[in-house]
């Protein structure tokens, strides 16, 4: 009797994810830095040589639409994603999930840029697509590890992705409320979620530096009610922003939220991270925040010296897009397993951003001269994106080196 052939199964292995969708940070913090050039190039091009621009009512709406919601919304994405699998423990979104994310934030895109051709219903529901299931990814993150205090940063979110939805809206004449107003506040919310993680990670990386190069002198102070009340000064102006957008009390609230936030970035130590140029990019990054806050707090209160658009670059060219290259650069860094120094890419593609954010807001402040020093900040702005586009790029796409060390601060 012949005994029984076993079994043979053939099992092909399961096909490994491109490194590239191994991590949010990787897609999103790309997308952004693209979009970054995108989105000035052509509005620029528009203003100056009347190159045809996509329209959100007008192509300056499209041009903030963008800036904001697309280009803050895949870096605010990029790192929520990053840091919920640092805090939770649990294995980062990835894959299919991730692919899915960035082709819708890539259909939001499409869909404002042809907006005057679809339905309104339609162009603000791929606006805000993204947003939702960035949040839906978050939450699911966060409840799975009962991880409930960073909810809050959620919420946040949620804020930014409403805002999103008026402004579009508003921007194709759905509801009666001023355009201006809601990006204005979106800005500001913004600046409110930058300033709640900005607080927990700034003084952590920086004593972690200190602690490491042995650096006499006093410890950056960590999170406590100071800082509650600097968030909270935040929320205040948003607040009374919305109530009275050209009122007195919304621009002394400004100038209070300044003076409060320029003194919480003296607690952080940053006089000390010059020796450490990944660690410095952070502190003056910042910097623009109590900066930006106060020259928009100056053109509420003296609108004949410096205008809210001019005044507003502080936050977004300054406060917002400093932070994060800073932040982008550090994570594709040390999220894959690369040591985390800022090399003279990086180095360039900041100090490029910063500055060109200096001559976009005194642009402003000369008539005879805003085209040429509005082509400088451009030119300037462009130059940083591609030095990190091409320095990081590669980083970004490529195999990680080694382990990855994450970021430690929970």
């Amino acid at each position: 009797m012949n005994a029984k052939s076993p079994t043979v199964s053939i099992t092909e292995p399961a096909p490994k994810t491109h490194p590239f969708w191994s991590g949010a940070f990787r897609p999103l913090f790309l997308c952004a830095g693209i979009l970054a050039i995108v989105a000035v190039v052509w509005w620029v091009a528009g203003f100056v040589h009347g190159i045809p621009t996509p329209m959100l009512g007008t192509a300056s709406f499209w041009h903030a639409h963008e800036m904001i919601f697309g280009f803050g919304g895949a870096a605010i994405g990029g790192f929520l994603l990053t840091a919920i699998a640092n805090w939770t423990g649990r294995p980062a979104v990835a894959g299919p999930m991730l692919m899915a994310l960035t082709f819708t934030w890539v259909l939001g895109r499409i869909a404002v840029s042809i907006a005057e051709s679809l339905p309104t219903a339609l162009v603000i529901l791929a606006a805000i697509a993204y947003f939702v299931f960035l949040i839906a990814l978050g939450l699911r993150e966060l409840m799975a590890a009962r991880n409930f205090k960073n909810l809050r940063v959620l919420a946040v979110i949620g804020m930014i992705a409403l805002f999103d939805g008026l402004f579009t809206a508003a921007c194709l004449d759905l509801i009666a409320l001023d355009a201006v107003m809601l990006y204005q506040t979106a800005i500001l919310t913004i600046i409110l979620l930058i300033s709640l993680i900005g607080g927990r990670v700034i003084p952590a990386f920086t004593r972690n530096w200190m602690q490491r190069d042995h650096i006499d002198a006093l410890m950056p102070q960590m999170f406590n009610r100071f800082d509650m009340l600097c968030l909270a000064s935040v929320v205040i102006s948003i607040i009374a922003g919305i109530i009275t957008p050209d009122g007195i009390a919304f621009g002394c609230c400004l100038l209070l939220a300044a003076v409060l936030h320029a003194l919480r970035l003296a607690r952080w130590r940053g006089i000390h991270s010059w020796r450490e140029p990944i660690v410095a990019m952070l502190h003056l990054g910042y910097l623009w925040v109590p900066v930006g806050l106060a020259l928009l707090g100056a053109s509420i209160l003296w609108p004949d010296a410096i205008t809210s658009r001019d005044a507003l670059h502080g936050l977004t060219g300054g406060a917002i897009a400093c932070m994060i290259i800073a932040v982008a650069g550090r994570a594709a860094l040390g999220h894959t397993g690369r040591e985390v120094k800022a090399g003279v890419t990086l180095n360039t593609a900041f100090a490029l951003i910063w500055i060109s954010t200096v001559f976009r807001i005194v642009a402003g402040q000369s008539d005879g001269h805003y085209v040429t020093l509005l082509a400088i900040a451009t030119l300037m702005w462009i130059g940083g994106w591609l030095a990190f586009l091409i320095g990081y790029g590669p980083v970004l796409i490529g195999p990680s080196q080694k382990k990855p060390r994450g970021i430690p601060v929970r």
